[in-house]
């Protein structure tokens, strides 16, 4: 557990770093925030939350960062919130329903406008009924270690995905191991499929149901995302290096829907979730934060969401993804009405 001394002092540090993306020393500290403790006393404490895992040390660095674990506590426990302000509200709301073209031209728009709030990518998703269920799965050889997935849905759609095999199998073993899943994941949702794969002893059982439940999801095509706010995000610090920016592009672009929609799982409409670094799973995205939020109802469920580095400002992000969220509801009701 923080004392509160350790825990005061951490949530300086990640407040400096998320402002000046510059390593916080002990010096720093004491200097901006005037406390009446020495360096050496921050230095030892420093030590102690280094030890504990909540900040780093940059080898090149006499100051600390925060580490993934410090940024979730921050946002967790020590963080205040920046809400947003009945004036910054009405601009919004004002904005919003000066669109007259209807749905489409309001999630573009809530994308800008957000992107524009808190200096990092804005995704917002078109929103879309119940999830896709399996209706059928079916593999077909096309040698000894290669299948083809065919995943019939319950709206209609096929889809098809290579698979490279573990263990060699004949058409007579995929036959089997179809019959076998479409019997035990008929009827379900991505979400639910995932749920199983831990019963699942056979790791091509395993990989095939994985293979289905990423299917399910992949009608979410591109042109159903709004995106704004990469030009904010590579002049950040992070991306001063050319290398870095087109990195930051491509992981980025790689990201879109499937991936939002993957973390969106089980969130709810009102409700924000904050996805942190290493927490994503993903190597690709493990120097990215994600803030989403659920819009919509139970019919028909969409999300919003700002990308950006770990470094970013989680307090003014957090209340306005919220924010935009319960907006894009209203306004989804109101189309609904009209």
């Amino acid at each position: 557990m923080l004392t509160e001394r350790r825990a005061t002092i951490l949530g300086m540090v990640v407040s400096e770093y998320i402002q000046t993306a510059e390593p916080v020393s002990s010096r720093a500290i004491v200097a901006n925030h005037h406390l009446d403790l020495s360096t050496a006393t921050i230095r030892n404490e420093l030590a102690r939350l280094e030890d504990e895992g909540y900040i780093t040390q940059p080898y090149t660095s006499a100051g600390r960062v925060p580490s993934d674990l410090g940024y979730r506590t921050f946002v967790e426990v020590l963080m205040s919130e920046d809400p947003v302000r009945a004036e910054e509200q009405r601009t919004i709301e004002h904005q919003m329903h000066q669109v007259g073209g209807g749905l489409d031209e309001w999630l573009s728009l809530s994308a800008t406008i957000l992107a524009g709030a808190v200096g990092n990518v804005a995704v917002v998703t078109r929103p879309r009924a119940r999830a896709s269920r399996l209706r059928n799965a079916q593999l077909v050889e096309l040698n000894r270690d290669t299948a083809l997935l065919v995943a019939v849905m319950d709206d209609g759609r096929v889809c098809q995905r290579m698979l490279t095999l573990r263990a060699p199998a004949t058409q007579a073993d995929l036959s089997d191991r179809a019959a076998r899943l479409t019997a035990r994941l008929e009827g379900v949702d991505a979400s639910t499929v995932r749920a199983l794969l831990a019963e699942l002893t056979d790791a091509d059982d395993a990989a095939t149901a994985r293979a289905i439940a990423e299917l399910i999801d992949e009608e979410r095509s591109a042109e159903e995302t709004f995106l704004d706010g990469l030009s904010a995000v590579l002049k950040q610090p992070e991306f001063s290096d050319v290398d870095r920016m087109l990195e930051a592009v491509a992981t980025l672009q790689a990201y879109r829907v499937r991936q939002l929609l993957e973390e969106a799982v089980g969130a709810v409409p009102g409700a924000t979730r904050v996805v942190i670094g290493h927490e994503h799973g993903d190597d690709a995205l493990q120097e990215w934060s994600v803030v989403l939020a659920r819009y919509g109802d139970a019919d028909a469920l969409g999300t919003v969401a700002v990308i950006g580095p770990t470094r970013m400002p989680y307090h003014r992000t957090i209340p306005r993804v919220r924010y935009v969220a319960g907006l894009m509801s209203h306004l989804l009701h109101e189309v609904r009405q009209a």
